[in-house]
C-alpha cells in the first residue's frame, strides 16, 4: 500500500488508527449477522491488599475500642464485598462493627461513591473515630468525613461503603479518528510554518 508522506505522520502521529479500523470493521461484519457486540466487562473489585491490612492493623494497636456501623446497597456485590473485608479487619483489631444494609435498604443510587466515614455531632467525635480515619488513609484508602446529624448515636463510627469510584471506569469523551488526524494534522503545519519562518536568512536580506 502506497502512502504519502503526510499519511505516513499521521500514523505516526496516531499508531491506534489501524486498530480502530480494524475494529470498526468487525463491528460491520457482527452487524451484518444480526447480531450485537458485546463490549467487554471490566473488572472493577475493590480489595484491601494484605500490607494495607496489616497496616491498618498496626495502627490501631492499643487504639481506643468503639462501635463501628457499616453500610452498603444490598444490590451492589462489589460493595457489600469490599464492605466485609473493611468489617474484617476492625473486627480483628478489636472492633464491636454492626453491619446494618438489611435494615437500611439503601439502593446503590443513595449511596455516594466511594467510602464515607461520618459521626453524629462535631462537637463530640468519638476518639476511635478519629484513629481509624487515619489508618484507613495511612494504608492509601481514600476516605471521605463528615457531620451527619440524621445519625442516631454520638458515640459511634457511620461508614458507608459506596460503588467503587475508580478513575478508569469513568466514560471519557473521545475524538473520532477524523477529527483527531485532523487535528494532528493542523498541528504538524502549524510547526512547519514556525519551522520555516525562524530558519536561516538567505544573502542579502535584512535584519
Amino acid at each position: 500500500m502506497n502512502l504519502s508522506y503526510v499519511q505516513k505522520l499521521l500514523i505516526a502521529a496516531d499508531p491506534f488508527s489501524a486498530a480502530r479500523t480494524n475494529f470498526r470493521g468487525w463491528k460491520r461484519k457482527v452487524k451484518a449477522k444480526g447480531g450485537t457486540p458485546k463490549p467487554r466487562r471490566l473488572s472493577r473489585a475493590r480489595h484491601l491488599t494484605v500490607e494495607q491490612r496489616e497496616d491498618i492493623s498496626t495502627e490501631l494497636l492499643d487504639s481506643m475500642i468503639g462501635p463501628v456501623s457499616i453500610t452498603a446497597a444490598a444490590s451492589d456485590r462489589e460493595a457489600v464485598c469490599y464492605e466485609s473485608e473493611i468489617a474484617n479487619v476492625l473486627e480483628n483489631t478489636g472492633f464491636k462493627v454492626e453491619i446494618d444494609n438489611a435494615k437500611r435498604k439503601l439502593s446503590a443510587r443513595q449511596i455516594p461513591a466511594g467510602i464515607e466515614m461520618t459521626v453524629k455531632e462535631e462537637t463530640v467525635r468519638p476518639v476511635h473515630a478519629y484513629r481509624i480515619v487515619r489508618a484507613f488513609r495511612r494504608a492509601g484508602v481514600a476516605i471521605a468525613t463528615g457531620i451527619n446529624g440524621k445519625r442516631r448515636k454520638n458515640n459511634t463510627l457511620y461508614i458507608t461503603v459506596g460503588p467503587n469510584a475508580a478513575p478508569g471506569l469513568v466514560s471519557l469523551t473521545t475524538r473520532t479518528a477524523a477529527k483527531w488526524q485532523l487535528k494532528v494534522l493542523r498541528s504538524l503545519l502549524e510547526k512547519w510554518k514556525m519551522k520555516f519562518a525562524s530558519g536561516p536568512r538567505g544573502p542579502g536580506q535584512a535584519d
